[in-house]
């Protein structure tokens, strides 16, 4: 196989709805096709995920020819913990609190076994903006990305990812919000 058509680095980057949600995509085909998959959620805990129940079964399912899945949670909860609802690690008077740095660590935790266990498809969902906050040192998560072997996909999601991270991903995708209905929905949107 060509070197230069090696799937590495995927980001899921910008200020629209659908990087988590593509990441779901990827996940499902992959479990179809008999690839290993773990998703590391870095902002939200599964009882205020509404796909919470449904990666569960997913992770639970056994046949033959579909792979596994391993569904981890960091503790770091920005989900409506913050002033009307809003993330509370980008609002005060919430702020970050030092669990949460723990808790973000944790989560390189999970990125570095699922990497060291050869999982084809490994997923840091919003890494990239736990790491912006300051939960997480870039220095961090950069050597987590040196540790990838192929064939090893890596995805992360975030509103925006460092020069050094852009210049890493083989594929990077962009979502834009040009209008917005309001408040996010419940099993639509969150």
């Amino acid at each position: 196989m060509d070197e230069h058509n090696v799937e590495r680095v995927r980001l899921y980057l910008g200020t629209g709805n659908g990087k988590s949600t593509a990441t779901f995509g990827v996940i499902l085909r992959a479990l179809s096709r008999s690839k290993n998959a773990s998703l590391t959620f870095f902002d939200k805990l599964e009882e205020n995920s509404s796909e919470g129940k449904a990666l569960r079964a997913l992770a639970t399912h056994a046949e033959p020819g579909f792979g596994k899945l391993i569904v981890q949670y960091t503790g770091v909860n920005r989900i409506g913990s913050g002033p009307k609802g809003s993330f509370r690690l980008y609002s005060s008077p919430n702020g970050i609190l030092p669990e949460d740095k723990e808790a973000a660590r944790q989560g390189l935790t999970f990125l570095k076994q699922a990497l060291e266990r050869g999982d084809d498809v490994v997923i840091g969902d919003e890494v990239l903006d736990v790491a912006r906050v300051g939960l997480i040192e870039w220095d961090e998560l950069k050597r987590v990305v040196e540790m990838r072997r192929d064939p090893t996909l890596l995805i992360f999601t975030g509103r925006r990812a460092p020069d050094w991270l852009m210049d890493a991903a083989t594929t990077i995708s962009m979502t834009t919000q040009l209008k917005h209905h309001g408040r996010a929905i419940e099993g639509i949107d969150c």
